[in-house]
Formats: structure tokens, sequence, C-alpha cells
């Protein structure tokens, strides 16, 4: 992506896939932050993915091999906001920090 406005648009939209509100309530990337970011576009055709609950489903044969097995559990957490040092007093916490 090379026009900036669309990379604008682009990284706001991940900030709120992550944070939804985030992007309204930051500062805008200025133009030496755009111009160090890349943004990729992939148009997808076709995609796949996987997914499978329960443990381990090796071979029995496998089970004998010197490599570990098992299932690394991932959770999407967030911890308590910590508010910068600077901050001006009486900013309060956005509601939707609040809220994870």
């Amino acid at each position: 992506v090379t026009d900036p406005e669309e990379k604008r648009q682009s990284l706001d939209a991940l900030v709120d896939h992550v944070v939804p509100g985030r992007a309204a309530d930051s500062r805008p990337a200025s133009k030496k932050e755009l111009a160090a970011t890349a943004v990729i576009r992939l148009d997808l055709d076709e995609v796949s993915a996987k997914l499978r609950t329960g443990g381990v489903n090796d071979e029995p044969e496998d089970l004998t091999l010197p490599h570990w097995a098992g299932v690394v559990p991932v959770h999407k957490s967030y911890g308590t906001p910590i508010p910068d040092p600077g901050l001006a007093l009486g900013t309060e916490l956005p509601d939707y920090l609040k809220a994870n």
C-alpha cells in the first residue's frame, strides 16, 4: 500500500481490530511514521484453516519417538492498564479499556 490515506486507514483498522475504539482515541500517525511503516495488501483467492479440539492425536508408533508432544494453550488477555506518568491530570481511562 503506497497511498498515505489508504495506509492510515489500514493501520487504524488493525489497531481497532485489537482494541475497538483505540484508533479514534490515538494521535494520527505522522508522515514520518507512515513512511517508516509498511502495509501489504494480499488478495486471497483461496485460504484454508485447520481447527481441532482435544489433545494430541499421534499415531501409536510416533509415541516412542524422542520428540515432545502435547498442547500449548494460547490465550488472549489484557492486563490492567497502566497510565503514562506524564498523562495530563484528570485524563480518564477510556471505556474501551475499562471493558477489557
